[in-house]
């Protein structure tokens, strides 16, 4: 048994790896009699970049300032019952030595989901996908559970967690992500005890106890994964069967800005209103489709004061899809693959279904922004004002407000949105969330709501609390083609919003507004 702690990270080597394709070519190696095959690059001292490169001439000093990049990796190969499995000991910069896509995504995060003690948490790195994916690392100064760090977990994306071990063997702290990292009494002499007890535990289904929603979604980093579902996505749009893959602009976008949108750095390219996969393929012209086409063709929005570009993303970017690969459901959401759980899948698609279709009649969209839009909606629908761009100023966290798009009959909250891609209708979703609880819950937002109100639709009472069973909120997205249908993480996005709202009362409804605009200038 070792007599002293060591930092150790481990991964587990995929099993269809051949055992020549786990490192990249150019390490030494040296077997180790009864530890495993050890692979090192040598290491060269040299004096660090920063120094020269900051002082210049002026480094004349009694100083020896020397540093060194060691990397290796140990390979230990061992039974478990009938499987034959490989693990890969990185030390230093090691990592860099193993080609990518051999090991084992998340097994270090079921190792600690599995060895944890219960809500000793420390802290989450994750990826949130209701909106624009954002990557955060939480830490909180004591051991908490995951509802401290404030997870959403039908949106957020956990990657990696740091948590207290239950088993003492394995030290007082653990690791993981794809890797599991420990700080115990391990070496050479008893490595072989520290794998087993990783192995074991990240069989194990115990997290499903308290983290059964963490498989719901992951993101796939195997390389070949990817380019197979590159591959059909490239097949599905060359053969014109375009179910289930849209094109959206990835960021949100103030619409009011936008001129339009072209494809190529060309400004003499043509302008269209909005994106449109069967615009794209015709931007094309003879050039065949291809994966590196879509890397390299720029899409570009237009800024309506200026002519200039408001902004711009490569192709792919802007490609939404929906695939199923060998029985799963894989979604491609700005630029990255994730896949998802059937069961979670299917409660998703099912709730979209089941939102109610509202009754209301709103006419079809030809108008220069949604703006534009709701002031004409107003002026010809009796009993309708327009709240858009009527921002309450309202503390507590929300520095302000827009109760809604349109008010109807004074109980139909109508928000409206242009279709894009996930970012821009989850942010449509949150706000009527936030909007229809302040409502409900805080007279002084209504106080200031009531100012805004035009006379006939002001609120008899502010300081009275509504009914919420009263009234409807409207999601109502301006779509081009026949059906209403909405990126996964948009619905994911809606379900969450709708569960709160009703939570409350009201009936939530979503409606498809047809767009007629044409071509831009």
């Amino acid at each position: 048994m070792a007599d002293k702690n060591n930092k150790l990270t481990i991964h587990l080597i995929k099993e269809k790896v051949a055992a020549d394709k786990i490192m990249k070519p150019g390490a030494a190696s040296a077997v180790i009699d009864g530890v495993g095959t050890f692979y090192a690059e040598n290491s060269h001292a040299s004096q660090p970049s920063w120094f020269s490169d900051f002082f210049g001439k002026r480094t004349a000093a009694p100083f020896t300032l020397l540093t060194a990049s060691a990397k290796g990796v140990l390979l230990r190969t061992m039974q478990f019952e009938e499987e034959i499995r490989t693990f890969a000991l990185v030390f230093g910069n090691g990592r860099f030595l193993l080609n990518e896509g051999v090991v084992e995504e998340r097994f270090g995060l079921k190792v600690v989901l599995n060895t944890m003690v219960k809500d000793s948490i420390r802290s989450v790195d994750r990826t949130a996908l209701g909106s624009v994916p954002k990557q955060s690392r939480e830490q909180l100064s004591r051991a908490s559970g995951a509802s401290s760090f404030g997870i959403d977990i039908e949106q957020d994306l956990v990657r990696s967690v740091t948590a207290q071990s239950s088993n003492k063997r394995l030290g007082k702290t653990i690791s993981g992500r794809d890797a599991v990292t420990v700080n115990a009494k391990f070496d050479a002499s008893n490595i072989d005890e520290l794998l087993t007890l990783c192995m074991v535990q990240s069989r194990s289904k115990a997290y499903q106890d308290d983290f059964e929603w963490i498989d719901q979604i992951r993101d796939v980093r195997d390389p070949t994964t990817v380019d197979e579902l590159n591959a059909d996505l490239v097949q599905r749009i060359t053969d014109g069967n375009f179910k289930g893959i849209w094109m959206a602009a990835p960021d949100i976008l103030d619409w009011v800005a936008i001129k339009g949108f072209r494809y190529g750095r060309s400004k003499k390219a043509k302008l269209y209103d909005d994106l449109e996969l069967e615009d794209f393929l015709e931007s094309l012209g003879d050039a065949a489709l291809d994966l590196d086409h879509l890397k390299a063709c720029l899409v570009v929005a237009v800024s309506a004061k200026s002519d200039d570009v408001a902004d711009q993303w490569m192709a792919y970017r802007c490609f939404y899809a929906e695939s199923t690969l060998n029985t799963r459901m894989y979604i491609l959401n700005n630029g990255r693959w994730y896949e998802i759980a059937k069961s979670f899948a299917d409660q998703v698609i099912a709730d979209f279904k089941d939102t109610p279709e509202s009754e209301i009649v709103l006419p079809d969209y030809d108008h220069d922004g949604e703006g534009a839009y709701n002031d004409a909606v107003a002026a010809d629908m009796d009993g309708t004002c327009s709240m858009d761009r009527q921002l309450v100023k309202h503390g507590g966290g929300h520095s302000s407000i827009e109760f809604c798009d349109l008010v109807i009959d004074d109980k139909k909250l109508v928000h409206v949105k242009r279709y894009s891609g996930s970012a821009q209708l989850s942010h449509l979703f949150a706000q009527g969330a936030v909007s229809g609880e302040l409502f409900v819950q805080d007279a002084e937002f209504r106080e200031k709501l009531n100012e805004k109100l035009p006379q006939g639709h002001k609120l008899a009472d502010p300081a009275e609390q509504p009914d919420p069973r009263e009234y409807e909120i409207v999601f109502a997205i301006i779509v081009g083609s026949d059906d209403l249908d909405i990126p996964f993480f948009s619905k994911v996005s809606l379900r969450n919003a709708r569960r709160r709202l009703r939570g409350y009362g009201y009936t939530v409804t979503k409606k498809r507004i047809a767009s007629v605009k044409a071509e831009a200038a």
